[in-house]
């Protein structure tokens, strides 16, 4: 797997062996990408990656311009390939958790933390899932305006789970959901 665009443009990265996670196959991760592309400007702009994997989607934003990435998984060999992905970048802007995904809200809501642009793709997820995320994302106050959510999911999402945000875009990829959503809160223009 390797860097698509950017400053690390073709940087081969580590994957985690296993079952327990899915890197986002490149094709997926080259269309979201794109598509973002059209709706949000990288440089200066934080991102959080809720369910890391190898850390190639955090990878992708900072060499696209992301100024400072936010990268948890609670995997233990997860954390270690992350690690070693984000030191190839030489890179200081970033920092690493290790938590479950909704402790690891509360500690950012706790430290008063705002993203522009998150990546969803939770392994073996349920709805619920999903549900869990979205509300506390609004309850910790933890999107900025305009923010943008990359999500991934096996199957697709009920429209009511994502209907504080608008649609940008959903392709479907025969096992796998990409949804584009961005907050838009008029109210603080």
């Amino acid at each position: 797997m390797n860097v698509i665009s950017g400053k690390y443009k073709g940087l081969k990265l580590n994957t985690l062996e296993g079952m327990n996670t899915r890197p986002t196959l490149t094709r997926i991760k080259e269309d979201a990408f794109n598509i973002i592309d059209n709706y949000f400007i990288f440089d200066g702009k934080r991102s959080l990656d809720i369910f890391g994997g190898s850390g190639a989607l955090s990878i992708e934003g900072l060499s696209r311009g992301i100024d400072f990435a936010v990268t948890n998984d609670f995997s233990r060999n997860a954390l270690n390939v992350i690690k070693s992905n984000l030191a190839k970048t030489k890179s200081s802007n970033w920092e690493i958790y290790n938590k479950d995904y909704l402790e690891l809200l509360e500690y950012l809501g706790f430290k008063k933390e705002k993203f522009d642009l998150i990546y969803m793709d939770p392994p073996f997820a349920k709805i619920e899932s999903y549900n869990k995320v979205f509300k506390k994302l609004f309850e910790l106050n933890l999107l900025n305006n305009w923010s943008i959510l990359m999500i991934e999911s096996e199957l697709p999402l009920n429209k009511a789970v994502i209907s504080k945000f608008k649609l940008l875009k959903h392709k479907d990829y025969n096992k796998k959901h990409l949804y584009i959503i961005r907050l838009e809160n008029k109210d603080e223009e």
